[in-house]
């Protein structure tokens, strides 16, 4: 038992549990104070330490930094260092965007990025805009306002008597929902369900529509199928709802591309980004806006109506610069691809594993659904916590993942996340993959699962 800590769901959840301590980290490794090593793929929690641990060189450039100024009276002074960060900032994302603005955290940014989207409602004169469209499943944040505008039941169950329950529609999840049906059938479906759920809600009322370009831990690296981002960005536009692209996991490279939402040949009004964007060296987060909505702050001469303490923060900006230098003079978003298309193929063999339902995913952040019987889908029931076992087993070996649950119902369904630092190598893609090979046999053997 850890003295003094009040345990939460994210920091050492077991009340009763010696949990190992972390001496230092190099590369994809960590290190006890016993001297195990143990590779994280689940870089940090989860999808942060992009760029691996132990890099000195931030070191070097948050000492320089700190040295220098390390918070401003940004009321009053702006500083070179933030400034070059957000011109950096904006041409590193798709294009058309024009103006950034930096916080602390992934929830921070999120609930910014709303904020800024029920402003530019408001500047247009569309003053009855102010509900938020998502969708079930889906992690936004953890404040009460993004827990709400989210969709992860078992983290909103605590605070319901809190929340006003913004409009919500299903998961872009054809592996649960798309049963018998094509891609772009069901991308039909869900739009058709999307329409619906403004309709119902007063399309005058809607001001924004937020989503995951592949949902992260909520489902573990669930994609959507073809065309559904295109086709709700029209939809988005026949009702002059703005689109918010949540990048807080898929953003810097994750998927391949320096912003998920490109993967799939869209761009949004506003992104939301964190994790890692500082690749886990500095919090740090931002949200970006595109120029169509820029303008319209610039023109009607109207500030930006948030703050925070640390925004803008000259630390941040240093390291933030540093990341996306690094980012490009390593050519990570191409170790992305390669690398991400081998671990897909490894993990694709563990289909052969009766838990094994659903292997997914885009780039660097990939998942394994784990189910009772992989033909009917049957989730396993909820005190076998199965994620739990293979997510123990492999810290054991030496290998970090990401369990979740809920994939189902909320409650039932597990799920692995698996979402190595961009910076992996082939050696390191195959450990991954042969522990998991290992602790999903041990598993179905405990179980005494035959064929």
């Amino acid at each position: 038992m850890i003295k003094n800590l009040l345990h939460s769901i994210i920091v050492c959840p077991d009340w009763t549990k010696n949990y190992p301590k972390i001496e230092y980290g190099k590369g994809v490794y960590l290190y006890d104070n016993v001297g195990k090593r143990y590779l994280d793929a689940s870089s940090g929690s989860a999808a942060v330490s992009n760029l691996g641990h132990g890099l000195t060189e931030i070191g070097d450039v948050i000492n320089e930094q700190v040295r220098k100024a390390t918070i401003l009276p940004t009321h009053t002074f702006s500083s070179e260092i933030v400034e070059t960060y957000l011109e950096k900032l904006v041409s590193f994302s798709p294009k058309g965007f024009k103006r950034a603005w930096t916080c602390m955290s992934g929830t921070e940014a999120v609930e910014n990025s709303l904020k800024a989207a029920l402003q530019y409602q408001q500047l247009i004169g569309q003053n009855k805009r102010h509900k938020i469209i998502s969708r079930w499943f889906s992690y936004h944040g953890n404040s009460i306002f993004t827990l709400d505008v989210g969709g992860m039941k078992y983290r909103r169950g605590m605070y319901e008597k809190w929340l006003h329950n913004f409009p919500h529609i299903s998961p872009a999840y054809k592996y649960r929902y798309g049963e018998g049906m094509t891609d772009g059938e069901y991308t039909d479906w869900c739009i058709k369900e999307f329409i619906q759920c403004i309709e119902s809600n007063d399309p005058d009322t809607i001001a924004a529509f937020i989503a995951e370009p592949v949902v992260g831990a909520a489902l573990g690296a669930v994609p959507p199928p073809k065309d559904y981002f295109k086709k709700i960005r029209k939809i988005c536009d026949n009702y002059g709802i703005l689109l918010i692209s949540d990048e807080v996991m898929t953003g810097f490279g994750r998927l391949g591309t320096p912003f998920g939402i490109e993967k799939f040949g869209v761009t949004p009004d506003i992104i939301a980004s964190g994790k890692g964007i500082s690749g886990g060296y500095f919090p740090l987060s931002a949200i970006l806006l595109h120029e169509r909505i820029a303008n319209t702050f610039e023109e009607n001469q109207s500030s930006f109506k948030g703050g925070h303490t640390f925004a803008c923060n000259p630390v941040g900006a240093a390291v933030g610069n540093f990341v996306i230098d690094y980012i490009k003079d390593n050519n990570l978003l191409k170790n992305v691809n390669n690398m991400g298309i081998c671990l897909k193929q490894q993990l694709k063999e563990l289909e052969k594993f009766e838990l094994v339902g659903d292997v997914r995913g885009e780039g660097l952040l990939l998942g394994i659904e784990l189910v009772k019987d992989k033909y009917t889908k049957q989730p396993f029931p909820i005190e076998n916590d199965i994620g739990q076992r293979i997510f123990n087993d492999a810290l054991k070996h030496g290998v970090i993942l990401y369990p979740g649950k809920g994939s189902v119902d909320g409650v039932l369904g597990n799920h692995i996340l698996i979402c190595p630092p961009l910076t992996v190598n082939k050696s390191e893609i195959l450990e991954i993959a042969g522990t998991l090979q290992l602790v999903i046999k041990n598993a179905e053997e405990a179980m005494s699962i035959s064929y």
